[in-house]
Order: structure tokens, then C-alpha cells, then sequence
């Protein structure tokens, strides 16, 4: 029997990789630490949600760098 998917996975705009996004305040990215001005870049910037590696990636470097570009 093949196996299914209850829902297509979701493609990582900067990465290209495969996700899944709850789209709710339960889903995974809840719990990566952000800020409300790299919530905004992250919008403006893609037109999708991030993957939890890139989204950690762009977290960190912000972090460290104290510079969302």
C-alpha cells in the first residue's frame, strides 16, 4: 500500500528544501528565537516561510552580527 501525505509538503524559498508548516502558533517556527523585525525581514524578503535550518541560519547570523540584511 503507498503511503500519503494528509498534506504536500511545503518548498523552503531560500534552500529549496522540503518542509512541513503548520501555519498555526503550533507549528515548529514558534520555537526558534527571532525577533519581530527579522519576523518582518523574513516576509519581505521571501514570499514563503523559511525551513527550520534556513530560518535558524538567518536567526543566528542576525544574532551574531546584530545586522538583518
Amino acid at each position: 500500500m503507498e503511503k500519503r501525505l494528509l498534506t504536500e509538503p511545503d518548498v523552503c524559498p531560500r534552500c529549496g528544501g522540503a518542509f512541513h508548516c503548520s501555519k498555526s502558533a503550533r507549528c515548529w517556527c514558534f520555537e526558534v528565537q527571532t525577533t519581530p523585525e527579522l519576523l518582518e525581514y523574513v516576509q519581505q524578503r521571501w514570499e514563503k516561510c523559511l525551513c527550520p535550518a534556513c530560518l535558524a541560519v538567518v536567526s543566528d547570523t542576525v544574532r551574531k552580527t546584530g545586522e538583518i540584511n
